[in-house]
């Protein structure tokens, strides 16, 4: 009995001692869920405030520069709004007035009924105008002031075709007392005007006296050296020959080439004389006879023949090969002998050079065309001019076109002495130089007058 008592005791207490093992591994198990589950949590919690704290530090920064940027943009404008601001209009009108008065060159203006509205005291002392006032609170017509065809022609011109214009022309101011006339004397004056919109224009006066005397004295110290280079032309010449007829044979070829360049050289010197000559109304006389065009273009041709040759350069002629023209024969061969020389240097090689010869309307018309750089169009109105030559910068070879720049202005005045007209200007198909001369109908009784 004692024992059986013994024997329940016993397993009562193992079964209270696993029942409570049991308890202590739920709790242990519930505890570490407990501490799994609130680790997970917190570190879910650390996660979203870094991120959270991430993305506000990235905002914050985002806006600093936003916010930055914007102050600095809006302060460049302040700033350039605060220093561009317009002046009224009385502020403009009286700052160009200021600009105009002290302006080293003549300006005039007139309104669309062609009254004076302003005139500086460089335009008033050059046009002769007396009693000038700032402003001309008058407001008189142009004419009334100055009298002068070019200079009203010029502002009607301007004004119909609404764009800028030019005019050189020898000014002579009116004579102040009819009673007691006083011999005025020509003011050379270039004007260049500018459409100013409701038929307003404005002038520019350029005062051209002291430009045209330094080129009459250059032109007159052009004459006086060619002058003195006929004597000692002429010496050479007569050296050249005593001694051709007494040189071996061999040597003959050297002397005939030095008698060549001292004609050509003879030739430059005789027309730098007429040249002159012109320049004080004096026309050399001319030798006029029919002149067969076709030979006389290839003779002409063929002395630059060897210049051609090298370069690989033809000559293509497009004319009647029988027409005949009154014409100075020696003075036309030294025409074309400028203008195809001028073309072989600055064509490309293997290029062609086309020379057209017709008559229309009783006047003969001769074109030079090659397909060389052409001319820059900035030197079209002095092309003829002595002792011209263009930049070479300006020029795709970089060639001299001028030589000693008096080829063109040589051409001109063969040109005027035949009483022609000639025009330069680029082909739209070559790019190259077109260069056409008109020569209108001569006869052995022609004066030459200028």
């Amino acid at each position: 009995m004692e024992f059986g008592l013994t024997d329940n005791f016993l397993t009562t207490k193992m079964e209270l001692f696993w029942l409570l093992v049991g308890i202590g591994i739920g709790a242990i198990a519930t505890s570490a869920c407990w501490v799994s589950w609130n680790y997970a949590k917190q570190r879910h919690k650390r996660k979203f405030r870094k991120r959270s704290h991430n993305g506000f530090k990235d905002r914050s920064i985002h806006s600093l520069k936003s916010w930055a940027e914007n102050l600095h943009q809006n302060s460049r404008l302040e700033r350039e709004s605060s220093e561009s601001i317009a002046p009224d209009d009385d502020e403009v009108e009286s700052l160009l007035a200021k600009i105009v008065e002290v302006a080293p060159i003549g300006y005039i203006q007139v309104d669309q009924d062609n009254r004076l509205a302003i005139c500086n005291e460089r335009a008033a002392t050059m046009m002769g105008i007396a009693n000038h006032h700032h402003g001309l609170l008058r407001k008189p017509f142009l004419l009334q002031l100055i009298r002068s065809y070019e200079l009203d022609h010029l502002v009607e011109k301007t004004r119909a075709l609404s764009h800028s214009d030019q005019v050189d022309w020898v000014f002579h101011p009116a004579i102040p007392d009819p009673a007691n006339p006083v011999p005025q004397i020509g003011r050379p004056i270039r004007a260049h005007s500018i459409y100013l919109g409701r038929g307003q224009v404005g002038i520019f006066l350029e005062d051209r006296q002291e430009a045209i005397a330094i080129t009459q004295q250059r032109d007159r110290w052009t004459s006086d050296i060619a002058h003195e280079l006929k004597t000692p032309l002429t010496s050479i010449r007569l050296v050249a020959e005593t001694i051709e007829s007494r040189v071996d044979a061999s040597a003959k070829i050297w002397v005939e080439r030095l008698l060549g360049e001292v004609e050509r050289m003879t030739k430059l010197v005789q027309d730098l004389l007429e040249i002159g000559q012109m320049d004080v109304g004096i026309a050399p006389p001319l030798n006029l006879k029919g002149v067969k065009l076709s030979p006389l273009i290839q003779a002409v041709w063929s002395t630059l023949e060897p210049l051609a040759n090298r370069k690989q350069v033809k000559l293509n002629h497009i004319g009647d090969t029988s027409l005949t023209w009154q014409l100075d024969e020696s003075r036309i061969y030294r025409l074309l002998l400028n203008l195809f020389d001028n073309s072989i240097k600055h064509s490309p090689s293997l290029q062609s050079i086309t020379i057209k010869t017709s008559v229309v309307d009783s006047t003969l018309h001769i074109e030079t065309i090659d397909a060389g750089d052409g001319f820059p169009e900035e030197s079209l109105p002095y092309i003829f001019d002595r002792f011209y030559q263009i930049d070479l910068s300006r020029t795709r070879s970089g060639l001299d076109r001028g030589g000693s720049g008096l080829g063109l202005a040589i051409v001109r005045q063969i040109v005027t002495l035949h009483h022609g007209a000639i025009d330069a200007k680029n082909h739209p198909e070559t790019g190259g130089a077109w260069i056409t001369i008109s020569i209108p109908t001569q006869t052995n009784s022609v004066t030459n007058t200028l």
